[in-house]
């Protein structure tokens, strides 16, 4: 196995860093709590909430927060199972499946798992899973994409009669990317489905109300009860969704944050995660907006995709 810092060297010599990067600006719009509740409480539909673990790889903790130990842990790759009481079921992300290994073979990618060493098995797909609750593959309906890292559609092929909802940005971010150069962005071509864009929607930046320091919002369903929000930095268009569940509000934050605790803290990743995010001002710009939100509307329950708080407290 090559060395995990050989790898990080690997990325570091492919990033190309811009010479006149825009500063951004530290400032937070001023979060009203009354302004939060009355947003997210505006609806009488409840969606049915799910979280599910779908395997893991190994990850350092000092990697993953400034500060933090030396010591390797167990990065789970979450995803919600949901249902709308009208417009069915539909996935948060899809998570790490075994065509991963499959599609990390050979190279270029094998630099994927050798960066980080994946656990995985069949039974802990979305796909195995879905027979706990009595579905079949065509009972999602959609699947909302937080963004293109691997580790978070690992199983869209899994879903082939599904709509692929993501933001445009995104997508625009990854398509022509191929060998090292998706790789650069933790994109695996291979993962895509070969109809993508037949069934694709791809959204526009978002103009609906704000909510407190995460700013605008788009209404999936018309009614409330999911409402998507801008969450850069870690990835070019990545997207949180915030959801009105039967477990009550939960904030979907996908890798806003590797952990609850850097919210808590205001916290960074350590400097040599900055070689494979988008745009580390923008991390830093949205933990402290999440860490904003959390004060203003302390009932949310923020989850991060990859956390272990929140998967020793969420999965099912």
């Amino acid at each position: 196995m090559v060395r995990p810092i050989l790898c990080v060297r690997f990325f570091c010599a492919l990033r190309r860093k811009s010479a006149h990067q825009q500063k951004s600006s530290t400032a937070l719009p001023k979060a009203k709590t009354a302004d939060c509740v009355s947003r997210i409480t505006n609806t009488m539909t409840t969606l049915e909430c799910h979280i599910l673990d779908t395997g893991y790889c190994d990850a350092w903790e000092h990697h993953v927060i400034r500060g933090g130990p030396r010591r390797r842990f167990d990065c789970h790759a979450l995803v919600a199972l949901l249902r709308h009481p009208r417009q069915g079921w539909l996935l948060w992300d899809t998570g790490y499946a075994p065509r991963l290994l499959d599609v990390t073979r050979r190279w270029p990618f094998s630099l994927y798992r050798r960066a980080t060493p994946l656990h995985l098995s069949p039974e802990l797909t979305v796909a195995a899973q879905l027979g706990r609750w009595g579905l079949a593959l065509g009972d999602i309906r959609q699947v909302l994409i937080s963004h293109f890292h691997a580790d978070h559609i690992a199983g869209l092929r899994d879903f082939p009669q599904a709509e692929l909802i993501a933001l445009q940005t995104a997508y625009d971010d990854i398509a022509a990317r191929r060998g090292l150069r998706a790789l650069r962005r933790g994109f695996i071509p291979a993962l895509m489905p070969d109809d993508f864009h037949a069934r694709a929607t791809l959204l526009p930046a978002f103009t609906g109300p704000p909510l407190p320091a995460l700013g605008p919002t788009h209404d999936l369903f018309g009614d409330g009860s999911l409402l998507l929000v801008a969450l850069p930095g870690h990835a070019r268009g990545q997207i949180g969704a915030l959801v009105q569940s039967d477990r009550g509000r939960i904030l979907l934050a996908a890798d806003g944050s590797w952990l609850t605790r850097a919210i808590r803290e205001r916290q960074l990743p350590a400097r040599i995660a900055n070689l494979l995010v988008d745009d580390p001002r923008a991390v830093r710009d949205t933990i402290e907006r999440l860490y904003a939100f959390s004060q203003a509307c302390p009932d949310v329950v923020i989850v991060p995709t990859h956390c272990p708080e929140a998967f020793a407290r969420e999965v099912e």
